[in-house]
C-alpha cells in the first residue's frame, strides 16, 4: 500500500467508523470460506465489460453481512461531494477502476467504499501493494505456487488472483510493478486464466480490479515504464481523490472527527479552539490525511487543557521544507487577514486585554476586537499572539 494508505486514514475516521453489520465490518483482507471448486465463475471473464453477477442465489459455503452500513466521507465540500457521487456511481458497474491521488489521501478506503457499495460486497476484498517487490516476489504473491516450485516451496500457497476470486483485487502502486509482471497482468485480464507457479493446469477465476496509484501513469507510459496496453486495460473507470489542502474546512471536520475517536479517559474532554482551526486551515498538508492524524495525535498529548491551542499543533519539518507554501503564501486576501489578526492580537496582548487600548494602536473599532477575543473561547493573548507568529513565519519562510 502507498504508505501504510488505509492505516492513516483507518485512525483519521475518514469514512466515520468503519463498515458494520452488527459486529465489524473487517478492515483487512476478507476472505470468504467455501472450496477453491465453488468458486469458479460459470461464465468467461471479461475484464473490460460491464457484468454484474446474477441475482439468483449461489450456492456456497460464505461469510456474509446483513445490510452494513455504509459511512460517508466526511465534509461537506465540493470535492467531498463529487468523490461521494463518483464512489457510489462505479460501485454499480464491474468495470475496473483506476484511484488517484497523492500520498496519504485514502485511495484504499476509497477502494473499500467501492466493493462494500457494489454487488460483490459479500466476497473477498484482496488488498496487495504492487510496489517495492521484485518481479520473482510479485509473481508469487499474484499466482501462489505449488509445492517444490522451488526451494523452500514446502507447500502450496494461494495467490492474489486466487484469493480475491468471486471479489475485489486491490492493486496499490501499481505504477511501481515490474514490467514483465504487468504482462502477465495484462494477459491475466484478458482471459481470466490463472496458473501458480510450479502448477501444472490453469484455474478461472473472477474478480473486479481497483488500481491506485500517486505517480502519473500517463507519465510512465510516456517514458517505457508502464505498459500502454495494460493502461488503456485498467483506466477504465477513473477517480481522482483530492489533496486536504484544496478541501477547505473539511479539514477541520476531518479533524474533530478524529478527536472524537482519540477520546479515551485522558483526553474525553479536548476540543479544538477556534485559534487551532485557523492554524489547519492554513498548512498546506503535503501528508494529507495521515499527516493530519499525526499532528492531532501530538496535540492531544500535549494539551493540558480540555482545548487543543494553537501551539499544540506541531508540523513536520520535512513538509515545512517540501510544502512551505500555504494557502495564505499565495493569497493576497489570506495573507492580509493574516497580518490584521497578528496585529490586533498583538495590542491586545500588550495591552493586557484593553479593548480601548488596543482599538486606539490598532485604529479598528471595539466591536472588532471584542469579535476577536470572543472567538479565542478564553485562550490566553500570549498563546494566540504566538500561534500567529508561527502562521507569519510560515508565510514568510521564503524571505
Amino acid at each position: 500500500m502507498d504508505d501504510n494508505e488505509y492505516d492513516g486514514l483507518s485512525r483519521s475516521s475518514f469514512y466515520g467508523q468503519g463498515y458494520t453489520s452488527g459486529g465489524a465490518y473487517p478492515a483487512e483482507s476478507f476472505v470468504p470460506s467455501g472450496s477453491a471448486n465453488d468458486r469458479r465463475p460459470k461464465e468467461p471473464f471479461k475484464s473490460n465489460l460491464i457484468k454484474l453477477r446474477k441475482d439468483a442465489p449461489m450456492q456456497r459455503n460464505r461469510a456474509r453481512t446483513s445490510s452494513p452500513e455504509i459511512p460517508d466521507i466526511i465534509g461537506s465540500s465540493d470535492h467531498a461531494n463529487q468523490l461521494r457521487d463518483k464512489i457510489r456511481l462505479y460501485a454499480e458497474d464491474d468495470s475496473p477502476v483506476l484511484i488517484s491521488g497523492e500520498t496519504g489521501v485514502g485511495k484504499e478506503l476509497v477502494a473499500q467504499h467501492l466493493h462494500a457499495l457494489s454487488s460483490r460486497r459479500n466476497e473477498a476484498f484482496y488488498p496487495l501493494n504492487a510496489g517495492g517487490m521484485t518481479e520473482t516476489l510479485a509473481a508469487d504473491e499474484l499466482f501462489g505456487h505449488a509445492k517444490g516450485a522451488y526451494t523452500g516451496a514446502i507447500g502450496e500457497r494461494e495467490g492474489a488472483f486466487s484469493m480475491a476470486d468471486g471479489g475485489v483485487l486491490f492493486l496499490d502502486e501499481i505504477g511501481d510493478m515490474p514490467l514483465s509482471i504487468q504482462t502477465q497482468l495484462l494477459r491475466v485480464l484478458e482471459d481470466g486464466m490463472v496458473m501458480k507457479l510450479g502448477g501444472k493446469s490453469p484455474t478461472r477465476v473472477d474478480f473486479r480490479l481497483i488500481s491506485a496509484t500517486n505517480v502519473d501513469l500517463g507519465d510512465e507510459v510516456r517514458s517505457g515504464q508502464f505498459r500502454r496496453d495494460l493502461f488503456y486495460r485498467i483506466n477504465v473507470l477513473v477517480i481522482d481523490v483530492p489533496p486536504l489542502r484544496v478541501r477547505g474546512d473539511d479539514v477541520v471536520e476531518i479533524a474533530e472527527m478524529m478527536i472524537a475517536t482519540h477520546k479515551n479517559e485522558r483526553y474525553r474532554d479536548i476540543k479544538l479552539s477556534p485559534n487551532a482551526a485557523d492554524r489547519l486551515r492554513a498548512h498546506a498538508f503535503p501528508g494529507n490525511v495521515r499527516e493530519l492524524d499525526n499532528v492531532l495525535t501530538r496535540a492531544l498529548v500535549h494539551a493540558q487543557r480540555d482545548k487543543i491551542l494553537p501551539e499544540h499543533i506541531c508540523f513536520d519539518r520535512l513538509d515545512s521544507a517540501d510544502h512551505g507554501a500555504s494557502p495564505a503564501s499565495f493569497n493576497v486576501d489570506e495573507a492580509k487577514n493574516l497580518i490584521s489578526r497578528l496585529l490586533m492580537m498583538k495590542a491586545l496582548h500588550a495591552s493586557e486585554g484593553n479593548v480601548t487600548k488596543a482599538a486606539t494602536l490598532t485604529g479598528r473599532s471595539r466591536g472588532t476586537l471584542h469579535s476577536m477575543i470572543k472567538s479565542l473561547e478564553g485562550e490566553d493573548f500570549a498563546s494566540a499572539y504566538q500561534a500567529l507568529c508561527a502562521e507569519m513565519k510560515t508565510l514568510l519562510n521564503d524571505c
